[in-house]
């Protein structure tokens, strides 16, 4: 047994103790009518047994005797039926056991003063003993309280969900408390009330409609209520009546009692209670034994929405966050071509001078390279709010990986000028089934981003090679390297290290390629090391069995035609 068993097993031992001391207590105490009769009985009974012998005991030992009777009906039925038993004994004493017999009348003095100080004596001992008795039941009541609430709050120490943690309190008003059974009712996002734990589970969540217009009525009013399977009134613990719902009928069985979830703001739910340990009705004192899962459900339910706002407060706050990030990094990055753009189709457009061609060819092809980049620019941004979204979908087909490298590195030939770019692929790799467009923008990436961060005329050196399961591509620059402790965030958005100088770019580069790959259900990842050059991996998984090399013609899969736009 762990542990948390024993500590919980103690625990419920210790409440079970407790609650069956204040039952047989109760027990004992009946009604006030019932208290009062036996009171009477069990002063008849010691009168006719000393009746008989009364001139061998005496005075003194029958005055003994009826104080005794009334110091234990004090103990055991509380004060009311001790002075009726006081102020009965005296009587009697005085009719039967003091001479004259059958009359009111003393014949000695000194009996006069015993029948006075015994009144007293016993008047006095009934309150003192019924005042000392009601501060011992409401200590037994307080330790029962006290134990179920630590039983409780070491139950729910390990219970992390809102489900787990209501689950365990019905569990407990079962197990603890000793009703029959209980469910926790909560107000759902469509204000209907619904069963959200039960125990035992044989009871079942259904809820009659009597059940629910009262489990309603104590929301709306925030006050317990019940209902008697002996009657049909609908009654709350304090035994004032409710007629307002008292033909709702009643429940066969057992008595219900509904106590509201609430807090200062607002009431969540209903704790559903279905009979009271004992067969018997339920009174004020349950109601506040009860009080203590209540509370205990109205927490779990406070902090779980206050954990839901501070989550929803934590989303805004990223989000914003991200925007001003974005905003920050596209408001530069898109003035740069703009304003490239600008300037050259101004110029174009000025007849006051005339351009030669050489010239007129510099400002076209500066307005066709900032137009690409600008489209670039564009397509990222699209691209990531289409990945955060779930909305990328791989158009899978199969194709050659050395085709798709040599394509990448002709078609973007203007983008690395400056930085040699090798290719070494391991021979005979298989045909991969992906995205071709989506794998040329990787990679397209991935050299935009070694050209950024590496000197002029460093070479930039792609390879691919087979390995368990796919194949993998590398991308190698010379550059100086990135610290290991900036690793760990290169795929973040918006994230860029800083390499001393103004290298333009949003940081959104390595996020979309991060996303494409795993898209693929393939995996990206980076080794660098300061002054040792910079090494992004990406790995395509080898999925099915690949068609032939070749198709019917002789002729590789055609390349789609929107790669040019890449």
């Amino acid at each position: 047994m762990s542990g948390r068993d024993a500590r919980d097993g103690e625990l419920e031992r210790s409440a079970g103790v407790i609650s069956r001391w204040e039952t047989t207590l109760n027990g004992i105490r009946a009604t006030p009518a019932r208290s009062l009769a036996m009171a009477i009985v069990l002063l008849a009974l010691l009168t006719a047994t000393m009746l008989p012998f009364r001139e061998q005991l005496g005075v003194l030992n029958v005055l003994l005797l009826y104080l005794l009777l009334t110091f234990l009906l004090a103990l055991t039925a509380g004060l009311w039926p001790a002075v009726l038993s006081a102020v009965l004994g005296f009587l009697i004493f005085n009719l039967l056991f003091i001479p004259p017999y059958l009359t009111f009348s003393v014949a000695q003095p000194d009996h006069v003063l015993a029948l006075f100080v015994y009144l007293g004596v016993a008047i006095v001992t009934a309150r003192l003993v019924s005042s000392v008795q009601a501060r011992t039941d409401e200590a037994v009541r307080e330790s029962h309280r006290m134990a179920l609430l630590a039983e409780l709050n070491a139950a729910l120490v390990g219970d992390v969900t809102l489900e787990a943690i209501l689950a365990r309190i019905a569990e407990r008003v079962v197990n603890v408390y000793g009703a029959a059974g209980c469910r926790v009712l909560l107000i759902g996002d469509d204000d209907v009330l619904k069963v959200n734990a039960v125990y035992p589970p044989a009871i079942g969540d259904k809820i009659d409609r009597t059940g629910l217009a009262l489990a309603e009525w104590a929301i709306a009013h925030r006050q317990p209520i019940g209902r008697s399977a002996r009657s049909r009134h609908v009654v709350s613990p304090r035994m004032a009546a409710t007629p307002s719902l008292a033909a709702l009928g009643e429940r066969k069985g057992a008595d219900v009692l509904y106590l509201p979830i609430k807090t200062a703001q607002r009431v969540s739910g209903v704790l559903e209670v279905i009979g009271r340990p004992g067969d018997e009705a339920f009174h004020a004192e349950d109601e506040r034994m009860l009080t203590t899962f209540v509370d205990q459900a109205a927490l779990a339910l406070e902090r779980t929405r206050l954990s839901e706002e501070a989550a929803r407060a934590a989303v805004l706050a990223q989000s914003d966050e991200l925007k001003s990030a974005l905003l920050a990094a596209v408001s530069h990055d898109l003035r740069t071509p703009l304003a490239s753009i600008k300037a050259s189709a101004t110029s174009l457009l000025d007849e006051s001078v005339e351009w030669d061609a050489e010239t007129r060819r510099d400002l076209l092809t500066a307005v066709d390279e900032e137009t690409d980049r600008l489209t670039l620019m564009v397509s990222n941004l699209l691209d990531l709010s289409r990945i955060e979204g779930g909305a990328l979908r791989p158009q899978m087909d199969w194709y050659d990986l050395d085709e798709l490298l040599a394509d990448v590195r002709h078609r973007h030939s203007g983008r690395v000028e400056g930085h040699p770019v090798r290719i070494k692929v391991e021979p005979d790799l298989p045909l991969l089934q992906f995205d071709y467009v989506q794998i040329a923008q990787v990679l397209v990436n991935l050299l935009e981003n070694a050209v950024k961060y590496t000197p002029a005329g460093t070479a930039i050196t792609i390879t691919a090679r087979q390995t368990l399961g796919g194949v993998e591509v590398a991308v190698h620059d010379d550059g100086p390297g990135i610290p290991l402790e900036r690793q760990g965030r290169l795929f973040e958005k918006f994230y860029r290290v800083d390499s001393g100088g103004a290298a333009p770019g949003t940081g959104i580069g390595l996020a979309i390629c991060k996303g494409l790959i795993e898209a693929h259900g393939g995996r990206i990842g980076v080794e660098s090391a300061p002054g040792s050059g910079t090494t992004f991996r990406f790995t395509l998984p080898c999925t099915g069995s690949s068609p032939s090399q070749l198709g019917e013609d002789g002729s590789l899969p055609v390349v789609p035609a929107q790669s040019a736009a890449v």
